[in-house]
């Protein structure tokens, strides 16, 4: 059977809006048909088929969140402003951190070992229960917290080891995102993702990070940033809505990334500079 009829994991209602590769031939050859004038009993099912998914996506509130697209129309210029001066800031964060003038980092993701991979894919296949996979994920986090203070990092990073793609990992928490069994593609050399795909108005559910981001904060006295994917990334590595501007689907990923950022905040600094 073809994978596209084997898809499990998209929504009913959003695998009914989507044409897969054999369907989009099917397309082709019913517009020839079409456009030919010589409508045949098959095109013309076809033909009210594809109207009637359409209506469905114009009117689906699956996709339309009017609190979504009210606070996207409520942005304002002040909104990019900072509420304090850079000077009042660096004062707050170096009395706060207490970092060298030079401070080491690293760029935030660690190697996913071999055993990292094997506990997500034990986990999906129900091998692991879901409290095994946490533990091996927080015993190797803690691992390298510890490789970083031993190497005398100054800001830590917790390894990303729960996330497998720095995309499809936030795709999988947001609203508005889908995601194929089967629709791998190419993304550099020999690695390939599943890209998500945005179908509807994009807004956080619950925090995505802020646990393991927590957790490594409170295996060590050094400050762990909390590593976020940005929107526009997320937004490039996505199948994009055809519906509204691409602009306003970024604003709605960059509100999202914004809560989790608060709520990161909350979590670990109370009164931190923003």
């Amino acid at each position: 059977m073809d994978s596209e009829k084997k898809e499990e994991t998209l929504p009913a209602e959003v695998k009914n809006w989507l044409a897969f590769a054999k369907q989009k031939l099917a397309e082709v050859k019913d517009l020839a048909v079409l456009a030919e004038g010589e409508v045949d009993a098959k095109t013309e099912e076809n033909f009210e088929a594809n109207k009637a998914a359409a209506e469905s996506r114009r009117t689906s509130p699956l996709i339309h969140k009017p609190e979504v697209k009210n606070r996207v129309n409520n942005i304002t210029d002040d909104d990019a402003k900072r509420t304090s001066p850079f000077a009042v800031r660096k004062a707050l964060q170096q009395e706060k951190f207490g970092l060298p003038k030079f401070p080491t980092t690293t760029i935030g993701s660690f190697p996913q070992t071999k055993d990292v991979r094997k506990w997500r894919a034990d986990l999906k296949k129900g091998v692991i229960t879901q409290e095994e996979y946490d533990k091996a994920i927080a015993e190797e986090t803690e691992n390298v917290i510890r490789l970083q203070e031993q190497l005398d990092i100054d800001v830590l990073v917790h390894g990303e080891f729960e996330r497998n793609d720095m995309v499809e990992y936030f795709g999988e928490q947001l609203a508005g995102y889908a995601f194929t069994q089967y629709g791998w593609v190419q993304s550099y050399g020999s690695r390939c993702v599943k890209p998500p795909i945005i179908y509807g108005d994009v807004y956080r559910p619950a925090d995505m990070t802020v646990r393991w981001s927590s957790y490594a904060q409170s295996l060590t006295d050094r400050p762990v940033k909390g590593m976020l994917t940005g929107p526009v990334t997320i937004l490039q590595w996505s199948f994009v809505r055809n519906d509204q501007p691409r602009s306003t689907t970024t604003y709605q990923i960059a509100l999202a990334i914004l809560d989790e950022v608060q709520a990161i905040g909350k979590s670990r600094y109370q009164n931190h500079p923003n």
